[in-house]
């Protein structure tokens, strides 16, 4: 959206003639953007087209009786997210945590990971340099300059008595996309592991261990299963599009875009496939493991946004909102006084600072966040 088309949206919004959608936008925009320079506007429109929007926000809190980040509308939330132009803003609409906030920042996370080889040898990705990283049963280990990690066949790897693994692990405030011997594509979230064996060459089936949160392309091979062993469960697939949440603490939360899996207690046999330690997910559905296994539909947008630079919240409590930011941010959270019924919904781009973020959570929920000795805390 550039200057012209948010001069038409105001002018649309003037004569009432906006849509919800379009209404979102400009919300959108509002909450996120604080700009002190102007777009062409005369300083006394810009002050009034920003109070009609700051007066309708404050209504619909008002009148809802719900606390919301801005409408979920991810696709022009991300967009405004990446503009930097707004209008001025009039400085009687200053917010008290601007003073409150304790002159700390962070960062984003960023493409960060750590490598052990099969012998031991521990590699940073993050500071290697791009290239043949290794070689070991007849795979070839390389970075790409986009930041993956890639295993290739460097010659047609032979069966061995015991397979040798190796471990991708990133840390808090890091992430790594990962291809497999077999051409399965795997994305890791922050403070997440995987092991896997550097060849899947003459194994019955393709298994690998995910502590944290990983996004799935498993590359298809019927006579060669694919098995995901995380904290208390397997997922077992031939070739599909999945998601694993499951840190250690909070629930194993198991999300299928595409194809078909099986979700199993660990130590289960493969059948029967009903009952409350198995469950067979279908495109759009989530099987969650507590007590035992139940299954819902999913919200496919909010359980893979990680993986496109993003955070969205669909009615999320704010404590699991915190954690997220936790990790990303590689900071401590100071619970004690964080609401535990409050949820929010709404959508943050992963590459926002941190005080950007609790800014906008600030916006809404009118919590008081500070930044002190790397932790978020809530001043009282």
């Amino acid at each position: 959206m550039n200057k012209e088309e948010l001069k038409t949206l105001l002018e649309k919004f003037d004569a009432g003639q906006c849509t919800a959608e379009e209404i979102g936008m400009l919300e959108s925009w509002y909450l996120v953007w604080r700009s002190e320079e102007t777009i062409d506007f005369e300083e006394a429109e810009a002050e009034r087209r920003v109070d009609q929007i700051w007066d309708r926000l404050k209504l619909d809190v008002e009148v809802k009786k719900k606390i919301v980040l801005w409408p979920r509308i991810a696709a022009a939330a991300v967009l405004l997210l990446s503009l930097s132009l707004g209008l001025y803003f009039y400085q009687s609409h200053s917010l008290a945590w601007k003073q409150e906030l304790v002159q700390q920042d962070v960062a984003p996370g960023g493409n960060k990971a750590y490598l052990t080889l099969a012998d031991g040898k521990r590699i940073t990705l993050t500071d290697v340099a791009n290239g043949e990283l290794a070689k070991q049963a007849g795979v070839a280990i390389r970075k790409s300059a986009d930041g993956q990690l890639i295993y290739q066949l460097s010659d047609r790897g032979t069966a061995s008595d015991k397979p040798v693994y190796n471990t991708i692990e990133t840390p808090n405030g890091g992430q790594y996309q990962v291809i497999l011997p077999d051409g399965t594509k795997v994305w890791l979230n922050a403070a997440s592991v995987l092991k896997f064996p550097s060849s899947f060459a003459g194994l019955k089936e393709r298994r690998v261990d995910l502590s944290g949160e990983g996004y799935f392309e498993v590359s298809h091979n019927a006579k060669q299963p694919f098995i995901v062993k995380s904290r208390q469960q397997e997922v077992l697939v031939l070739g599909t599009h999945f998601n694993i949440t499951s840190y250690t603490g909070e629930t194993t939360i198991t999300t299928l875009l595409k194809g078909a899996v099986m979700v199993r207690r660990s130590g289960k046999i493969a059948n029967p496939l009903e009952g409350e330690d198995f469950a067979v997910l279908k495109p759009g559905e989530q099987s969650e493991l507590k007590e035992r296994i139940t299954i819902s539909p999913a919200d496919l947008e909010m359980a893979t946004a990680w993986k496109d630079g993003l955070f969205i919240f669909n009615k999320t409590k704010l404590q699991n909102i915190l954690m997220q930011l936790s990790r990303w941010y590689n900071v401590h959270v100071d619970y004690s006084d964080v609401p535990k019924d409050r949820a929010l919904s709404g959508a943050i781009k992963r590459e926002s600072n941190l005080s950007s973020v609790l800014k906008m959570l600030y916006e809404t929920s009118r919590i008081n966040f500070i930044i002190e000795d790397n932790t978020i805390k809530i001043k009282k």
